[in-house]
């Protein structure tokens, strides 16, 4: 007896709690949705939290979720077997969404929400992006493509993205759709880059609008901390490194040098081995139809200002015997990066072309990013 009572206080406690203070509702329809269970998730900036869940088969696929709200924007989810449905609720909204068990979270609608929409399209549009980079992916890795045209078509569909998503984040900097398209990430990697000069100044706009409109929010301070954060390394970098910005990804200068890769022997050689010589940091495939012609201009250069000049030159071809076969008579420093258009020196660097060259002076700088109508015999001269 004392058990059921303990029990019937416990629900009573519950719901009690419940029914404090101002409630938003998510409400709305699955068709199809047979004996599948929906959840209802909060997602906040360290936990992901479990708050209700119903049993559509029960209902018809019917479904009514009610929870205290907060006084500045959370982000929620509708969880469906793998597929989600995100939701951001500000104030006590009440939110309709019905959508179809198949494709929960590509076919649905969401009403009652102006913000609700404009997230919807962000998140279509991050869908849309990551779908076709695994469809790419599966052309690099049947050749249908090389690494040149793999970088190129990403860059495309992430600028895709980039687009659609800035006009969603100024249709209204302060909407919480502005601040979910912000943090969308494409194979773990922001779409938005708060270190890239262009991107910064969206990240402080939506910084600035959630710190007036939203001082008391965990995600407003963030933002803030994040933006803030990303302006003090900028200013470092550039205080410490003639780096064009426009051009470069930037980050902790130190992780610049951080490039041991293996060359035709196996030995491992570190970029940052190289401190006290003018260096060409060459990214390179050998398998892209120009690289013969590239390489007998580095050839010309690397004999002609040799010992002044250090050549350091990483392949990302995909095909490790091709690349040996063709690095074995190459006489400056060339080194395989076995992850190929995988490694994170593609993002750290902001490779958006094969052949990319940098120049670093003596002291181990990084001092140029050659451009194509760059001469880069002349950039040389400026670095020995």
């Amino acid at each position: 007896m004392f058990r059921y009572l303990t029990v019937a206080l416990i629900i009573l406690t519950a719901v009690a709690c419940s029914n404090k203070g101002p409630q938003f509702v998510i409400q709305g329809k699955v068709a199809d949705a047979d004996t599948a269970v929906l959840y209802l998730e909060k997602r906040e900036l360290d936990k992901i939290t479990l708050l209700d869940s119903v049993k559509l088969g029960d209902t018809k696929g019917d479904f009514k979720f009610s929870q205290p709200t907060t006084s500045y924007p959370e982000f929620y989810v509708l969880r469906l077997n793998g597929q989600v449905i995100n939701i951001a609720i500000d104030s006590t909204e009440n939110v309709t969404v019905n959508a179809s068990q198949k494709r929960f979270a590509t076919d649905y609608t969401v009403e009652g929400s102006e913000a609700n929409s404009l997230l919807k399209d962000v998140a279509l549009a991050q869908y849309k992006a990551n779908h076709e980079l695994v469809e790419l992916r599966k052309r690099f890795d049947s050749k249908a493509v090389n690494e040149q045209e793999y970088i190129t078509e990403v860059k495309s569909i992430a600028d895709s993205y980039k687009e659609t998503a800035k006009k969603i984040i100024f249709t209204n900097l302060k909407s919480p759709a502005a601040y979910f398209a912000l943090f969308q990430k494409v194979s773990g990697y922001l779409f938005f880059d708060p270190y890239d000069r262009t991107d910064y100044k969206i990240f402080a706009a939506v910084a600035t609008a959630w710190d007036m409109e939203y001082k008391d929010s965990p995600r407003a301070k963030q933002l803030h901390d994040y933006t803030l954060a990303a302006m003090k390394i900028r200013k470092q970098s550039e205080q410490n490194l003639d780096i064009d910005f426009d051009n470069i990804h930037e980050a902790n200068t130190a992780e610049y040098y951080k490039i041991e890769l293996p060359d035709v022997n196996a030995k491992n050689i570190n970029l940052a081995s190289l401190k006290g010589k003018a260096v060409l940091l060459d990214f390179t495939v050998y398998q892209d139809e120009n690289s013969p012609r590239h390489n007998m201009e580095l050839n010309r250069l690397y004999n002609k200002y040799k010992p002044n000049l250090e050549i350091y030159q990483v392949s990302f071809d995909s095909d490790t015997h091709l690349w040996k076969n063709a690095a074995i008579n190459i006489p400056w420093i060339a080194v395989h990066e076995a992850k190929s258009v995988n490694s994170e020196l593609i993002a750290r660097y902001n490779v958006q072309a094969l052949p990319t060259i940098f120049l670093l002076n003596k002291d181990g700088d990084i001092v140029k990013r050659l451009l194509p109508n760059d001469n880069i015999e002349t950039e040389i001269q400026k670095i020995l």
